[in-house]
């Protein structure tokens, strides 16, 4: 009963950051990044093993049931509409919405009647077990990345693993330079360039920056000590999905000072 308490207020919380994420995509973006929270989930420790973060795009052909039965992930839908049914609570998640999916139970996801869907997958796994797979078919998975989180990068104690949709407008600034206080794995959904300062630290910016174009479908890794700002183009935006793992109650951003 406990876990499908946790379970049910886990796609509570789902739906809530749902809501505030579409909320936030509808406001002005003249001014910066756009963050949509698009799911979350928490995990009491991370220090056990060796963790890695899995990025895997999955095909689900129309009308078709897959369940999930794995680690910590989240999956964003992008294309079609999906239904998703955790402990009997269902959820339907649409074209640029994310969802949750918890550990430990059997996650069923439907794609519609009339179309397949697509999704983007990101899943935290001990790394001794990320060949294993977590969606039954007729689900297609195809492994796009596999990161392995640096060990100094997770700390003891809890820790909060988030999806997050980042829109930066045509010709914006380019944010401060900065790290992550954890670990984050990025896809690129919209085209734009990413610079980064090779010997750089947090204290202050160092060496001969060098900006590279990042093209939809790319993938880009972010540890901690990646001193790096993005932009966008001037008559498009660049938009990315990021995976995030760190402390719970830590800003998951540190700026260059």
């Amino acid at each position: 009963m406990k876990s499908a308490t946790k379970i049910i207020r886990h796609l509570a919380l789902a739906a809530l950051i749902s809501t505030v994420a579409l909320s936030a995509a509808a406001q002005p973006a003249d001014k910066g990044p756009v963050r949509a929270v698009l799911a979350l989930g928490r995990l009491p420790s991370v220090v056990d093993a060796p963790m890695s973060i899995k990025l895997s795009r999955v095909s689900l052909p129309a009308g078709a049931n897959a369940t999930y039965r794995g680690s910590h992930s989240m999956v964003y839908v992008m294309t079609g509409t999906v239904t998703v049914t955790v402990a009997g609570e269902r959820r339907m998640v649409r074209s640029e919405e994310g969802v949750y999916l918890p550990p430990g139970a059997d996650v069923l996801i439907q794609s519609a009647a009339d179309a397949p869907a697509e999704l983007i997958q990101y899943e935290l796994v001990r790394s001794a077990d990320a060949a294993r797979p977590g969606l039954s078919v007729p689900a297609s998975v195809k492994e796009l990345h596999h990161m392995k989180i640096p060990a100094d990068a997770l700390k003891p104690g809890p820790h909060e693993f988030s999806m997050t949709r980042v829109t930066l407008p045509p010709g914006a600034a380019r944010p401060r330079p900065h790290t992550r206080s954890g670990v984050a794995l990025y896809y690129v959904l919209s085209d734009g360039t990413v610079t980064i300062w090779p010997s750089a630290t947090v204290d202050a910016l160092s060496g001969e920056s060098r900006t590279e174009p990042r093209r939809a479908g790319d993938v880009q890794e972010e540890p901690y000590g990646f001193i790096h700002s993005w932009s966008s183009k001037a008559d498009a935006p660049l938009v990315l999905l990021q995976a995030n793992i760190s402390q719970e109650g830590v800003p998951e951003i540190t700026f260059v000072k």
